[in-house]
């Protein structure tokens, strides 16, 4: 690795979602689930999805725009009270945005009014915490002047505790809030159907039975990502603590004395440092400072391992435990607790590395499936179908331990999962859009890698015209010489990756291919490459043959693949593009100069 990696373990934020959002949801308490400490990660809003959550909070439009972009369409709601500079962004980007200062919501009514818009507002009420909302006295004013707004709806109160004056959440100050949107209901006539009752450190309450039945939403964040809820910091049952593991690497093993040597003054953040004598020690240096993370919120995975201490780039460690183990190169595992993972979030220096707990599939030899229609063509001159070809010829492949021909008609019944296994399409475009669409836990689960030289406007339609089938930012296009009007509106909105043949000669093809499949595999299941034989001409403007073989033995060896779509290089009965079809899928499948050659 080349510098410290925050490795975002999506299974378990999704494991910890149904946990806590099914315990929630049984005393009728909705979620929003909020992904700020990750910067707004669009895998990690999907993994919040999927284990229930009915909304994302977020408190940057930035991460917004960014989770849109990416295909998100659940309801948004914006935590951070609005600013009057971004009242036009708010009221076209989030569904509810949380309120407490009438002249904000004066302009968002006349903003969505001027767009014909609706914009739903919730109104922040202050319990003693001393950050956003109304005093109890400012309420009802506030309240009737937003009934005759325009633009804007009130869909009902909320509140913030422990986050600046530490108040907790108690039966007291709950009990406040639901008479406040009594007082509302009864002094208007109109019911509120929100009544949002904090964040994290709420769920010691709702735990002990002591939540009033009227809330009804908690914005969580820090316990679906850590487990554990805020108020005490206690952990909830059967949650995990390790979503996230901050790795930094060795840089430094050597013996010194564990106190400085020499006259000692302030160090370099103006503290004055104090030093316990334990005589000589082994000390490690880290590749990870301060600048990156709050160091002292750092766990050290290994118990035999503690921390000395931090500078602005390096982290010291006491390795003395380790000594005959721990060489330069070793990666040194820690778990954050919230504050040391919102400053690693958001280190522009900590590379961020979304994934799920299973296996890559390269590395457990899965069963090929033999997919699409084209796996039934009869090749001219033969009695076979290339299915019975492919089945026959990619059977002796050691990176298999299986293949299966499923021929016409896409996925058979029992494909319930696009990550289950491996397949191989020889169709069309459409039926990998039909093979991709899975189950409806499966959408945006899958990277792609799409060698072209000029996209299908229709494919790249159909692909990004659906939310959620592949997720944009997933989603690199290699070899690209040219792009039509469509696609160059679809890369620039929805903010695909693109490799041009001029990055191709300036980085070569093998670092291209690196890049564009961690993109492509970043919090995914893995990815899908798609190739069309366009993409490759000789060299001439385009890739070599060569070239493209190494593109396809590079995607096999990232142990990243999850499916091949080669039906760009199959025109139905062409002996000639049938036997590339067998090249290739034999490079992209494992075959090595010195295995098996096969013949069609």
């Amino acid at each position: 690795m080349s510098g410290p990696v925050m490795h975002v373990d999506l299974d378990a934020i999704e494991e910890n979602a149904r946990n806590i959002v099914g315990f929630c949801m049984e005393r009728g308490i909705s979620v929003t689930g909020v992904t700020k400490v990750t910067c707004g990660m669009p895998a990690v809003a999907r993994a919040l999805l999927r284990g229930g959550v009915t909304s994302i909070g977020e408190s940057r439009l930035e991460n917004v725009h960014r989770m849109r972009a990416d295909g998100i369409t659940a309801p948004f709601w914006l935590l951070r009270i609005p600013p009057l500079s971004e009242v036009e962004e708010i009221v076209t980007s989030v569904n509810i945005s949380l309120n407490s200062e009438i002249g904000v919501i004066r302009a968002l009514s006349a903003t969505a009014e001027g767009r014909d818009l609706v914009h739903d507002i919730v109104l922040m009420v202050d319990l003693g915490d001393l950050r956003e909302g109304l005093w109890p006295d400012d309420i009802l004013p506030t309240v009737r002047e937003i009934f005759e707004l325009p633009g804007v709806r009130l869909r009902g109160l909320g509140t913030n505790l422990t986050c600046y004056g530490g108040v907790l959440p108690t039966v007291k100050n709950m009990r406040e809030l639901t008479d406040h949107k009594k007082r509302v209901e009864d002094t208007f006539g109109r019911g509120l159907d929100i009544l949002s009752g904090g964040n994290s450190s709420s769920l010691d309450l709702l735990r002990r039975g002591k939540m009033p039945p009227e809330v009804n939403n908690l914005r969580l964040g820090e316990s679906l990502m850590l487990g554990r809820e805020t108020a005490f910091q206690t952990l909830w049952p059967g949650a995990r603590t390790d979503a996230f593991v901050l790795k930094a690497e060795l840089i430094e093993v050597k013996d010194k004395p564990s106190v400085p040597v020499g006259e000692t003054g302030l160090d370099a953040f103006g503290d004055k440092p104090v030093f316990e004598d334990k005589g000589p020690i082994l000390r490690g240096i880290l590749n990870i400072g301060r600048e990156d993370v709050k160091v002292e919120g750092l766990t050290v995975l290994d118990e035999e391992l503690s921390i000395l201490g931090a500078s602005s780039d390096h982290l010291l460690l006491d390795l003395s435990l380790r000594r005959n183990t721990m060489v330069v190169g070793d990666e040194i595992g820690f778990l954050p607790d919230y504050g040391a993972l919102l400053t690693a979030m958001t280190s522009s220096y900590v590379c961020k590395e979304p994934h799920h707990s299973g296996k890559p599939v390269g590395k457990d030899r899965p069963v090929l499936e033999l997919v699409g229609s084209a796996m039934d063509s009869i090749i001219p001159g033969t009695d076979r179908s290339i299915g019975e070809i492919l089945e026959a010829d990619l059977s002796i492949l050691g990176s298999l331990s299986g293949v299966v021909r499923v021929g016409t008609g896409g996925r058979p019944a029992s494909h319930s999962s696009v990550g289950r296994d491996l397949f191989l399409l020889g169709g069309g475009a459409g039926e990998l859009l039909e093979y991709l669409e899975g189950g409806e836990e499966d959408r945006g689960s899958l990277g792609l890698v799409w060698l072209t030289s000029r996209p299908d406007d229709r494919f790249m339609m159909d692909c990004f015209g659906r939310p959620g089938l592949l997720a944009p930012g997933n989603t690199v296009v290699v070899g690209l010489r040219e792009a039509g009007k469509i696609a160059h509106e679809i890369f620039e909105s929805r903010r695909l990756g693109v490799y041009t043949m001029e990055d191709i000669d300036l980085l070569g093809l093998r670092q291209v291919m690196r890049q564009a499949l961690h993109r492509a595999a970043a919090g995914t299941r893995g990815v899908v490459l798609r190739y069309d034989a366009s993409v490759t001409d000789g060299g001439n403007e385009g890739l070599t043959r060569r070239e493209t073989y190494l593109a396809m033995e590079i995607a096999f060896r990232s142990g990243l693949l999850r499916g091949v779509d080669l039906s760009g290089s199959l025109p139905p009965g062409d002996v000639a593009a049938a036997e590339s079809l067998r090249r290739y899928a034999a490079a992209v499948l494992g075959r090595k100069i010195l295995g098996y050659t096969g013949a069609l």
